[in-house]
């Protein structure tokens, strides 16, 4: 048996959702599993991209994730054969959910393979798991714009057509851990409402296209100042997002990539944010891209 699972890429946070927001993109990664009758997991990369680490199931996540959901389903240690032929189009530690993807993608392959019937919400239990946030995770599984509330179920919307997000990644990368680590447990409760009523604002303009709102509704003070020793251009790219025209930016998920939303002229913005970045000597790659609003795929063949 064989399926192939196409995950997409995600942003959380979006500003002031921490842990609650994100929203799925249309770059995926891919992995076509192949069932083996011989109880080994063999991983196959098309780029290791500098991590030969990815080809060692006790390090890979896809690997990690499949071997986990196989133990919730009760699978035989000797019907846990597989190949999984990764292709990775999601940037790494970049701050555009790859771990979700890779995370996902494994539980999906557990569930298609071994033809269990969970739904959405075991797969996110299962996944929870290794992320210990499901922002990114429901972003990925059911695509658009999701709300992570803990202990109610995830709601969704629709991101609108014309809405375009402009990611600028520099070639340096930065750790979830690493940019974790650094936001405080507790805040204030000015600060609390600050970014709860910034929330509330985010989701009504994109869900009635007051792209107007996006600048205000996307300011944020439970981490992106506090990453900002971390990621010292964070504030210049965001500046020069904003110059080009962008409706709203921030720092993509927990970092080191900017993310700037864009109803009109995404090229403009782009073209702005690499100058901003090439001025500070921060080498990186600026993508164009459409948000998606559909989750992840799953094809099975006998």
């Amino acid at each position: 048996m064989r399926a192939t699972v196409r995950v997409p890429a995600s942003v959380a946070n979006l500003g002031p959702g921490f842990d609650m927001l994100a929203l799925a993109l249309q770059v995926q990664n891919e992995v076509v599993a192949t069932a083996t009758d011989n109880g080994a997991i063999a991983i196959e990369l098309e780029d290791v991209g500098g991590l030969p680490e990815l080809l060692d199931p006790d390090y890979n996540l896809v690997a990690r994730a499949y071997i986990e959901a196989c133990a919730r389903l009760d699978v035989p240690a000797s019907q846990r054969g597989v190949r999984l032929r990764c292709v990775n189009a999601i940037p790494i530690a970049a701050g555009m959910g790859s771990s979700a993807a890779a995370t996902l993608s494994g539980v999906l392959v557990a569930v298609a393979l071994h033809r269990a019937g969970w739904d959405e919400r075991d797969i996110l239990d299962c996944a929870g798991g290794f992320e210990g946030h499901a922002d990114n995770l429901a972003a990925a599984l059911m695509g658009g714009l999701v709300i992570c509330a803990p202990g109610a179920a995830v709601q969704r919307v629709d991101a609108p057509d014309e809405m375009h997000a402009v990611i600028f990644t520099p070639d340096e990368r930065l750790t979830t851990a690493e940019a974790r680590a650094v936001v405080p447990r507790e805040f204030s409760r000015e600060d609390a409402i600050f970014n709860a009523a910034r929330c509330a604002l985010l989701v009504r303009a994109v869900m009635l296209r007051d792209y107007g709102a996006l600048r205000e509704a996307m300011d944020d003070r439970w981490h992106q100042p506090q990453r900002a020793a971390l990621l010292p251009a964070t504030g210049v790219l965001i500046e020069a997002a904003y110059d080009a025209g962008a409706d709203g930016a921030c720092l993509a998920g927990a970092g080191p990539s900017v993310l700037a939303l864009c109803s009109r002229d995404p090229q403009t913005v782009s073209a702005a944010m690499q100058t901003a970045a090439e001025r500070l000597a921060v080498p990186g790659t600026a993508l164009t891209l459409r948000p998606r609003n559909f989750g992840a795929r799953v094809e099975v063949r006998a």
